[in-house]
């Protein structure tokens, strides 16, 4: 079966020293990925997404409603980014973050051709998702999450930046799946995603197990001194 992980990879990006800890090559005993290139994007639109992926279906379990504030975390060229931006409304508001100023200009020619309003593209760091505090009703990592090189320092940029009822989402490729055709550091276990979100502040409120090749999970933020605690998934 056929790889479907694009073969132009960025090694993670070290900032000063002075800017940033250095760039981790393993998490929590999980070998982190190297960053898609944004020479690879095309893929992220291939026509046949719909059928392995099921991204409508993903996004329909969102439950993402009108006037919304919405982050979508490693946006790429915006496939994702457009209709949630639709979704919102004009009431609502996208931002759209990914660290490859490259991906952000693709994603800003897609949203002038669509003529959209309410995305703000935002270049972020690789230790830094830059998004405004308290601001967030959902933040949606879609095969992105694996992919950090500063784990720790992204999920405290980004629960701050939800709102206290807001929700952090991770959809990951299904690592206790053989025949989903990734490559094993680009799939993430349920345990494994368990492990890291609950190292750093968040618990588990919902998850669905209905996507053809992914986990989609739905994380809030944990009480104040509970961020390690073990905790049974919700069906």
């Amino acid at each position: 079966m056929r790889l479907l992980i694009p073969l132009l990879l960025l090694t993670a990006f070290h900032l000063p020293a002075q800017e940033a800890p250095p760039a981790l090559t393993e998490y929590q005993g999980r070998v982190i990925a190297r960053t898609m290139h944004w020479k690879g994007a095309e893929w992220l639109m291939r026509r046949v997404r719909e059928a392995e992926e099921g991204p409508s279906q993903m996004r329909e379990q969102l439950n993402v409603k009108p006037g919304m504030v919405v982050c979508d975390m490693g946006c790429g060229n915006g496939y994702h980014t457009l209709p949630l931006a639709e979704m919102v409304g004009e009431k609502g508001k996208v931002y759209a973050v990914d660290v490859q100023p490259e991906m952000i200009e693709m994603l800003k020619q897609n949203i002038e051709s669509k003529g959209l309003k309410n995305i703000v593209p935002i270049n972020s760091l690789y230790h830094d998702p830059k998004l405004p505090p308290n601001t967030c009703d959902m933040i949606l990592l879609v095969d992105v999450y694996h992919e950090f090189s500063h784990p720790v320092q992204m999920l405290a940029g980004m629960r701050a930046a939800l709102k206290p009822d807001g929700q952090l989402v991770l959809v990951e490729f299904r690592a206790e799946d053989d025949s989903v055709p990734i490559k094993p550091e680009h799939k993430m276990t349920k345990a494994q995603i368990n492990k890291e979100m609950n190292a750093n502040g968040f618990k588990l409120v919902r998850e669905y197990d209905g996507l053809p090749w992914q986990h989609l999970m739905f994380f809030g933020k944990a009480e104040q001194g509970a961020a390690k605690a073990a905790l049974t998934p919700s069906k």
